[in-house]
């Protein structure tokens, strides 16, 4: 007999809790699934169910097998919901976690032309630079910039970039340009406070040395666009992902400054939980995602 078909009666006595009960759930007579059990029970050369009169618990082995079940039978259920799916418009709601220098930067924008071309999918978006337990939480997506922690996210690569310092023009007129890291410490920095590197910023040397910065200065803020405003009012100088000066320094408001002690791209990338099945909708995005951001 098909081993997805022993699967699927054997889960369902364990979900209902009795052979009775999972003959009803599955339109078919007690006997026959209780014969069903017996079968899997031998082909596996193991049991799987204690049988008593008044009620059925698992082995060992068969609390295991079980686990192995709910999986396949959740991707099968997803396999048949994602060909139907297929045949209408993308639905339903999505929530993402995105850090704000990325919102600040125009990022946003992406967010809404994504409704506008799917209309029928709602968007949540959560403004964090924080790591969140996805799961606990709710969030189907985690965009992050930079390097990231080892655990159990699976991540997607979707762009690079470049973390940049930045003055603006009567910046550097009043106070100088920076000529290697080192001569940051006798600059007024601003400091993005919801960064992992606010107090450390990382350059290599044009030799392949590795130097970190602790940056200090009169403005430190969460707030990713009252550091930038800081930046283009000539405050101070500034140090983040090359996204979030752009246009910036193309409209000549902002100007780079240590251009060879740049540390190599790094990625803006998309995570989402190890044992998540992503639906449709979650993977539509993702793919507009990699594709625009790889365009800009």
């Amino acid at each position: 007999m098909n081993i997805l078909t022993l699967m699927e009666t054997f889960a369902a006595v364990v979900e209902t809790g009795s052979f009775t009960a999972a003959a009803e759930k599955l339109g078919l007579s007690k006997s026959f699934v209780s014969k069903q059990v017996s079968i899997l029970e031998l082909d596996l050369g193991t049991r799987l169910l204690y049988r008593t009169t008044r009620k059925l618990s698992l082995s060992d082995e068969g609390s295991q097998f079980y686990s192995h079940c709910k999986i396949i039978m959740a991707e099968a259920e997803n396999a048949r919901a994602e060909v139907m799916d297929s045949q209408r418009a993308p639905r339903g709601k999505i929530r993402i976690t995105v850090p704000q220098s990325l919102i600040i930067s125009g990022f946003g924008r992406l967010l809404i032309e994504f409704q506008l071309q799917y209309p029928e999918i709602e968007l949540e978006v959560i403004a964090s630079g924080r790591i969140e337990n996805l799961v606990e939480d709710g969030i189907d997506i985690a965009l992050r910039v930079g390097q990231l922690e080892d655990s159990s996210l699976i991540a997607r690569r979707l762009a690079e970039c470049t973390f940049q310092v930045v003055a603006s023009p009567q910046y550097i007129k009043k106070w100088g340009t920076p000529q290697q890291p080192a001569d940051l410490m006798q600059h007024n920095c601003l400091i993005y406070g919801d960064s992992k590197i606010n107090r450390g910023w990382p350059f290599r040397s044009p030799s392949g040395e590795l130097i970190t910065v602790k940056a200090k200065g009169s403005l430190t803020s969460n707030d990713g666009g009252l550091v930038v405003e800081g930046i283009l009012s000539g405050l101070g100088i500034g140090f983040g992902p090359c996204f979030l000066y752009r246009d910036h320094v193309e409209a000549g408001r902002l100007q780079l400054l240590l251009n060879d002690y740049y540390q190599p791209a790094t990625t803006i990338s998309a995570l989402y939980p190890l044992n998540r099945n992503l639906s449709r909708r979650i993977r539509i995005l993702i793919d507009y995602l990699a594709e625009r951001l790889s365009e800009e």
